[in-house]
């Protein structure tokens, strides 16, 4: 029997990217796109069947020989229902049937619709670090923070709604009248680490002149990714802010490992592109003295093996799946 030809999609709040190939851990055609994301989502939604086409083309193929598609959506999903929830990124997802338009727009029976880092963290576990290993906590670290479940290789979406938001546990709690607080996401991510970077710049700190010279002074030039340049250079200050950082994340997934108990954690998303001298190594000796101790030496942290690609390769894996699921004797 002949693989079917499988549509995977990512859609995130600044870039698209659309992939064809048969969910068996291989992309046969790629497209990137920058997403308009001022236009909203119908103009997303056009990008989509635009890039779908542009790569059947190339492959002398017709958006008709698709059989399923499977998304990785950049924010809150119902995945039950095959439904965005919100974007906090572009206007017009609440509560798009996606799923429905994806079987209508390219004439197939199966679609499937999770959060991109719930998609990433499949995609991770069939194809990638996270091969053979069970649970799998998969962590994405860019902008904001995501987490995925993976058990038995597959999301685990709790009550449907999504499961495992690292991001969003406390590492410090509010008060009682809710002041003060800070979650993983508002402490590590690279939103945070570019905040805390910019103000020890307006400050005029004495520890920071690297980083400064390497902004030529201006702290909107800064990113995280300058921060971990500076930090590699010797810049106190950048070392201070991405150690306070990772200090955070350990905390996190300190409580993770507890309450889950993984095989492994992969650490993704661009943050994690710092490396190991500045970001895994420090977070793996925290996390170490953080973890319950019955369960030290029981996992493994690790980086993300897939690269940009990651949430095509999941959304192929969720076509896959749907597809499969599909051609299962007596459905319906």
């Amino acid at each position: 029997m002949a693989k079917p030809l499988l549509l995977g999609v990512e859609i995130g709040g600044t870039k698209l990217q659309v992939g064809l190939g048969h969910g068996d851990g291989s992309i046969t055609q790629l497209r990137r796109a920058s997403i308009r994301a001022d236009a909203g989502a119908s103009a997303i939604l056009e990008q989509v069947v635009e890039e779908a086409d542009r790569a059947c083309w190339s492959l002398d193929l017709r958006r008709e020989d698709i059989e399923a598609v499977g998304v990785g959506f950049g924010g809150p999903v119902d995945a039950e229902r095959g439904r965005t929830t919100t974007s906090h990124h572009v206007p017009g997802w609440d509560g798009f049937p996606l799923a429905d338009w994806c079987r209508t727009t390219f004439a197939v029976e199966s679609a499937a619709v999770e959060n991109d880092a719930d998609t990433a963290g499949l995609g991770e576990a069939r194809f990638g670090a996270g091969k053979g290993k069970d649970p799998l906590l998969y962590v994405t670290i860019g902008s904001g923070v995501g987490g995925g479940l993976i058990l038995g290789g597959r999301i685990h979406r709790g009550v449907g709604l999504g499961a495992a938001e690292v991001g969003h546990l406390w590492v410090t709690p509010p008060g009682d009248s809710g002041e003060g607080g800070r979650t993983v996401e508002q402490s590590s991510s690279g939103w945070s680490i570019g905040l805390e970077a910019r103000r020890a710049l307006s400050d005029r700190r004495p520890d920071s002149e690297t980083l400064a010279d390497l902004v030529d002074g201006d702290p909107d030039q800064v990113t995280a990714e300058v921060v971990a340049m500076a930090a590699g250079l010797g810049d106190a200050a950048s070392k201070a802010i991405l150690d306070q950082a990772a200090r955070a994340l350990a905390a996190g997934l300190a409580h993770a490992v507890t309450l889950i108990g993984p095989s492994r954690i992969i650490l993704g998303g661009g943050v994690s592109l710092i490396g190991e001298g500045l970001w895994f190594g420090p977070i793996r000796r925290r996390l170490d003295r953080l973890a319950f101790p019955p369960f030290r030496g029981s996992f493994d942290l690790v980086p993300a093996a897939l690269g940009e690609s990651v949430v095509v390769h999941g959304a192929l894996a969720l076509a896959r799946d749907a597809w499969t699921a599909s051609r299962q004797p007596g459905r319906g």
